[in-house]
């Protein structure tokens, strides 16, 4: 009888592994696709809020968790910092969104560090809003400190990495860039987590 628990048990949490790193990938390619050229942000800002509100609702079975369909209000603010033009007649540059024309305007400094610190707290208050959107879930399952310490490492993901330059992958004809897979993955295995 011992044994037949044991063996359960591990098959089940094997089983919440594999939906961890498959749901961290889909919502990853979400985002990215989301990003990439040619391509509908409703990947990102739809595709992913349905997945975790989705999953939420099949394994909590309550309508409150539907509430993470508000990700998608938070995933379509934007994240863009103004960019002076480089040659008006060809690149007149971009004016960003207003989260980050607020935050570029708020540090006046040299102009390399003032996008550097506009870029840290624009996505960091992406991340924030995003992680508030599951803030259901804990209240339901009373899992505080995986929602603390996931938002925490969810925060610090965006704000570190999710502006920078780290490659791109080509999947399905598009080229997907690694800032923005590995956000949007640690922002779904959070929820992950979360959920099971």
């Amino acid at each position: 009888m011992k044994n037949e628990i044991n063996k359960r048990n591990i098959i089940t949490e094997l089983l919440k592994i594999g939906i961890y790193k498959i749901g961290g990938l889909a919502g990853g390619l979400l985002g990215a696709f989301g990003g990439a050229d040619n391509s509908s942000k409703l990947w990102r800002r739809l595709g992913i809020p349905l997945l975790i509100s989705v999953l939420s609702f099949i394994i909590i079975k309550r309508w409150e968790v539907l509430s993470i369909m508000s990700l998608y209000a938070v995933l379509t603010i934007g994240y863009g910092i103004p960019s002076p033009p480089i040659l008006p007649d060809i690149d007149p540059g971009d004016e960003g969104s207003p989260l980050g024309r607020f935050f570029y305007n708020l540090f006046h400094m040299n102009w390399k560090y003032q996008e550097v610190r506009a870029n840290i707290f624009t996505r960091g208050t992406i991340a924030l809003l995003s992680c508030l959107t599951f803030l259901y879930i804990p209240i339901i399952k009373s899992n505080w400190i995986i929602y603390i310490v996931g938002s925490i490492i969810t925060i610090l993901v965006y704000a570190t990495l999710s502006w920078k330059t780290l490659g791109s992958v080509t999947i399905f004809g598009k080229s997907l860039i690694w800032s923005e897979i590995i956000p949007y993955s640690t922002l779904t295995i959070f929820a992950m987590f979360l959920i099971f």
